[in-house]
């Protein structure tokens, strides 16, 4: 519960809350089966068992639906084709979300893809966008500084890279935030 909350803090800054919740929505489920489940073994019988069962499994199976609607299906198959280097066809899929739902999460993303794709001036304008509607989210300044790093300005590249320790970021980020750093000071 709590690394869901830590993941999506900036859906909270931007006040999509629907969109928090939705994620929240797979472990509270869970943990109400988890907690359920020995309330549902005490009640189990040799006569009934076999309802009972049922009724857990059907439970089960309303969990695995709500959990498949917990993301939008738009933002799973953007960060697949991204993770199969496919960046144009996730930077499209990334700016119909963002006709929808400008988040800056989404900007950021968007950010990330044109920088992939090998468009670092258009992966600028999405990183700062990101920036000015979300400036404590930290992914998007590390999606900055690779965009700056790419055209040449290293010195404003690495003051983003920093920002990344300063702002709303996991540990896997600082990680590759150092890691930058160390690149562009070998340059």
């Amino acid at each position: 519960m709590v690394l869901i909350w830590r993941q999506n803090r900036d859906l909270l800054r931007a006040r999509a809350y629907r969109d928090f919740f939705l994620r929240l929505i797979p472990p509270l489920s869970t943990a109400v089966f988890v907690v359920g489940l020995p309330l549902v073994l005490r009640l189990a019988t040799v006569e009934n068992y076999g309802a009972v069962l049922l009724a857990y499994l059907a439970g089960a199976a309303l969990l695995t639906a709500i959990i498949s609607r917990s993301v939008a299906p738009e933002e799973r198959r953007a960060v697949s084709a991204f993770r199969k280097g496919e960046y144009e066809k996730a930077a499209a899929i990334y700016e119909d979300l963002i006709s929808r739902r400008p988040l800056a999460r989404h900007y950021s993303a968007l950010a990330a893809c044109m920088d992939a794709a090998g468009n670092p001036h258009a992966a600028l304008e999405a990183a700062e966008r990101a920036i000015k509607q979300d400036p404590r989210l930290g992914i998007a300044y590390y999606n900055r500084a690779s965009a700056l790093a790419a055209l040449g300005e290293r010195r404003r590249a690495r003051s983003d890279l920093e920002m990344v320790f300063r702002t709303d970021s996991n540990r896997r980020l600082r990680r590759a935030a150092e890691e930058a750093l160390r690149s562009l000071e070998k340059v």
